[in-house]
C-alpha cells in the first residue's frame, strides 16, 4: 500500500505579474512557462526549520511535499523562481 505524503502549496507572488504578464527566458528569449518545483521535507530534519508544517490548526508531523511554482523554458530548460525572475526584471528596467 503506497504511503500518502501531505502537501502544501507555497504561493508568494502577485497572481497578475504570474499569470497575466508575458515572461521571457533571460538564456534564450523564449517565452516562459509555469511548472510546480516539489521537494519532500521531514518534520524532524534540520532543514525542515526553514518551513511551516502547521496546517489549519494543527502542524504536521512527517513527510511533507512543499510545492511551489517557477518559470521554465521548455525551449532551453532553465528554470527560476517567481521571486528572483520580478527581481530580474525589476534590474534589466532600472538599466534601460
Amino acid at each position: 500500500m503506497k504511503r500518502r505524503i501531505a502537501v502544501k502549496y507555497l504561493y508568494n507572488a502577485n497572481p497578475f505579474f504570474v499569470h497575466f504578464k508575458k515572461h521571457y527566458c533571460p538564456t534564450c528569449s523564449s517565452r516562459l512557462s509555469l511548472k510546480h518545483y516539489s521537494k519532500i521535507i521531514n518534520y524532524y530534519s534540520p532543514e525542515a526549520r526553514d518551513y511551516d508544517f502547521s496546517v489549519g490548526d494543527s502542524v504536521c508531523k512527517g513527510d511533507m511535499d512543499f510545492r511551489t511554482r517557477v518559470f521554465y523554458c521548455t525551449h532551453c530548460h532553465f528554470e527560476i523562481s517567481l521571486y528572483d525572475m520580478k527581481q530580474l526584471e525589476k534590474s534589466k528596467r532600472k538599466h534601460l
